[in-house]
């Protein structure tokens, strides 16, 4: 048997965000490159110097005690929320819009905040430096703006969200090789 191939994932070299209506079934490594080929994503040019993250907070659990032994004999477990972060240092005002709300002011010479609740959803692609995929087709954004270094950048913090449809899992990854056109 072939030594499975190392991976560390270290930090980010593309990241692209679309809408959760992209991905409808189980996704594959050749429908992921069709995905990447098409038109629908748009790619996030500009992450802020170290910015870039994604952590899965620790699980929580809880233990059953048998009273007569004093042993755990049965335990509950919680799976800790997967949330991405970054910040944009550049964008654009659609892009602003898009992970923000709000709208565009003269097509795309200006933007305006939307007054009230604002619910965002996207769909995240992240390609790190060693060519491992990172796809999470339902996120909840959380996007704000904030002085980073003298400048106003957009840090955004997307929490993964479980799919509508159940044939689509919550979280992929593919190496590279996997997302290959046929």
């Amino acid at each position: 048997m072939a030594e499975a191939k190392k991976v560390t994932a270290a930090n980010i070299k593309k990241l692209w965000y679309g809408k959760t209506s992209e991905i409808t079934a189980d996704l594959t490594g050749q429908a992921l490159h069709t995905l990447l080929q098409g038109k629908t994503l748009k790619e996030i040019k500009n992450i802020h110097q170290d910015t870039w993250t994604i952590e899965e907070a620790e699980a929580s659990r809880t233990n059953y005690k048998n009273q007569l032994t004093g042993q755990v004999y049965r335990s509950d477990k919680e799976m800790g929320d997967v949330t991405v972060n970054f910040t944009i240092g550049e964008y654009d005002y659609p892009s602003k819009k898009d992970l923000m709300g709000g709208d565009v002011i003269n097509t795309d010479k200006g933007w305006k905040r939307a007054r009230g609740k604002v619910n965002i959803e996207m769909l995240l692609v992240a390609l790190t430096d060693d060519d491992q995929y990172c796809v999470i087709p339902r996120a909840d954004i959380g996007a704000r703006e904030a002085t980073t270094d003298k400048a106003v950048g957009i840090p955004v913090s997307a929490v993964e969200l479980e799919p509508k449809n159940s044939e689509v899992a919550p979280e992929y990854w593919f190496d590279a090789e996997e997302v290959k056109g046929a």
